[in-house]
This record gives structure tokens, sequence and C-alpha cells, in this order.
């Protein structure tokens, strides 16, 4: 009698003894088990791909495979339909959280991960509210700064404070980003609760997506933007400098959201390894900050500019001042656009 065994040509039975038959099956066993495993389906990452560095993607382990979203897309199609599409887990700016329905999520369990969480992490998912708290995970977070171009060329006051975007030399010259709440949160810190004029009047546009664009090319001498958003020009542009306000700064996080048909609990490992020691000072250079304690790094040695060293890593002074933004009814929405337009 002859028989195929995976990868061995016919073989003759008659001329094996019994130890040896069981072998072959064993063997031929291991082959097949291994072409079902080589032939799964990979799990899906989606995201806008400019809008985290690449370490997000190559820290991910070989069984997941990334699935860039074209700004021209969500613009288009905007994330709820997106996640029609196979997606295990999507990552986003915690702007976009509220144009998710709850419905569409489901609890991401990622018990280890949750219990090392910061003050300033917990406090922004607390803002979530009880619906979005457990569904959203923090990835990695930046605050938002105060780009200047040629800022020794400016008659500034009040270098170190957010009241320096009322500086006469500024009028007519910032760049603020396109989101009446975040200006808000900004102008109630240094005084102005209802009349907000005198940031409206400063502005040169309203436009996040360009901010760093208008002021490279000179158009603006200044915007409000995430760090992340100009690392790579501050560090090459010796034109450029940024502010982190003695008063703290909005926070702009970095977060997973895993659709309900997500099979499987959370990768902890693609958490640890971001921020374990192949990547994390390769992100931090870039502007994210982990969502975990920040003292442990502050005693890392971290390759960065001696004079940005105190923004890329915040005093702790300044970081518990920084604050995020809770989720609005829609109510509450109505009526912060109403006192906006009404400044």
């Amino acid at each position: 009698m002859k028989i195929l065994v995976m990868g061995f040509k016919y073989m003759n039975t008659d001329k094996l003894g019994r130890r040896e038959f069981i072998k072959y099956g064993l063997i031929s066993s291991l082959f097949f088990l291994s072409g079902c495993s080589t032939s799964q389906e990979k799990l899906a990452l989606r995201g806008i791909y400019n809008s985290f560095p690449s370490e997000f993607v190559n820290s991910l382990s070989k069984s997941w495979e990334f699935f860039p979203i074209k700004d021209i897309e969500l613009k288009k199609f905007s994330y709820n339909s997106i996640l029609q599409e196979k997606t295990d887990l999507l990552v986003l700016n915690d702007g976009w959280i509220s144009d998710l329905p709850i419905n569409s999520l489901r609890e991401i369990k990622a018990d280890k991960i949750r219990q090392n969480f910061s003050k300033q992490t917990d406090s922004f998912l607390d803002g979530l509210g009880d619906d979005y708290k457990k569904k959203v995970l923090p990835l990695a977070v930046s605050p938002w700064v105060i780009l200047f171009r040629n800022e020794d060329s400016l008659a500034l006051k009040n270098r170190n404070s957010w009241e320096v975007v009322l500086s006469s030399s500024l009028a007519n010259q910032i760049v603020f980003p396109n989101s009446p709440y975040l200006l808000i949160s900004i102008a109630q810190k240094i005084g102005l609760v209802n009349d907000f004029s005198k940031i409206k009047s400063q502005a040169k546009t309203f436009d996040d997506r360009n901010a760093l664009n208008w002021v490279v090319s000179g158009r603006a001498n200044a915007a409000v933007l995430p760090l992340s958003s100009c690392v790579d020009s501050l560090i090459k542009d010796p034109r450029l400098s940024i502010l982190l306000p003695q008063e703290g700064s909005p926070l702009n996080w970095t977060v997973l959201v895993s659709p309900s048909m997500y099979p499987k609990s959370f990768p902890t490992e693609w958490f640890d390894s971001l921020w374990g020691p192949t990547y994390f000072r390769r992100v931090i250079s870039k502007g994210f900050l982990p969502p975990t304690n920040l003292s442990d790094l502050r005693r890392k040695n971290i390759n960065l500019p001696q004079s940005y060293q105190s923004i890329f890593l915040p005093e702790e002074s300044v970081w518990n001042k920084c604050w995020s933004l809770p989720i609005l009814s829609f109510q509450k929405k109505k009526d912060l656009a109403i006192n906006w337009n009404n400044s």
C-alpha cells in the first residue's frame, strides 16, 4: 500500500513500522495546520495616515494590516460609513468621537492598560460620559501650542501666556482652529468669559487643516495647532518657534475604537510595543505623549532639542493645568454656537 504524505513522495507503507507511520501522519497534519494559519485573514486597522506617526503602524504585529483613510473619503462619507467596511480597530482624533453612533462601537477590554492611565487620561475619559468611556481607548496625546514665525521680530506681550494672542502685532495674523468650542475654552482661561470679540479680531482665518502652511509660507505670523502637527517643520525651519502657555493647554487625543463586529480583545502587546523601548523615544520626538504617567519618562534619556525639552515633556506644574474638552450635548453645542456668533 502506498500513500502520499504532504511534502513527501509516495511512500510504501508495507515497509513502514507502526511508529514510522504515525510519525509521518503527524508531519502531514502539521503541514496542513500550517497552511490553514497562513491563509487566515489579517485584522484590519483603519485611520488617516498623516494624522499619526508611522510608529503607530510599524509597532503592529504581522497579524494586522493597516488600511489608510484618505481625507477626501472622510469628507465625503464620514467615519460611520467607513466603519461598514472590515474594521477591527479605528484610530482617530477625539474631535470625531461624537460623530460615531454609540451602538456602532463595542467595549474595548484592556484592563491592564487602563489601570496605568494618568489623571489627565482619566479626566478625558470621564468627560466622554458613560456611553463612550469604556468604548474609547486613548493611545496618545499632544498639547495644542502656539506656533510663531520670526518671533523675535514681533512685539509680543505676555509671551508665556495665552494672552500673547491678544498682542497688537498679531492682529489679523493668527490662524485659529475652526473650533469655537476649543477657542472659547482658551478665552475663558485668560478671563474672557462671554465676550470673545477680542480673540476673533486677531484671526487671519479659522483653518486647522492648513494652519502650518499659513505660517511657513509667511501668510500668517502665528497659528494655534497641536504640537504633533508642526514638529517636523519646527526642527527644520529656524524661523519657527513654539509656546506651551503657563496656564496649560487643550489636549488633542489620538484614540482607538472598535466596531461591533470586532471579535477579540484589545491587542495589549501592540500598546506595550508602541510605548516600549524600541519606539517611545521616536514617538515623543514627534510631539506625542503616552496616556500613562509622565514622571518615568522625564527620568529617561530622550534625545530632544534642549530649547524644546519643556514642551515635548512638559513640567508637571504646566501639564497638570492642561485640559480636555468634554463631549457636549446637542443643546450645549447650540448654546455655545450662539455665544460665539453673537460676540
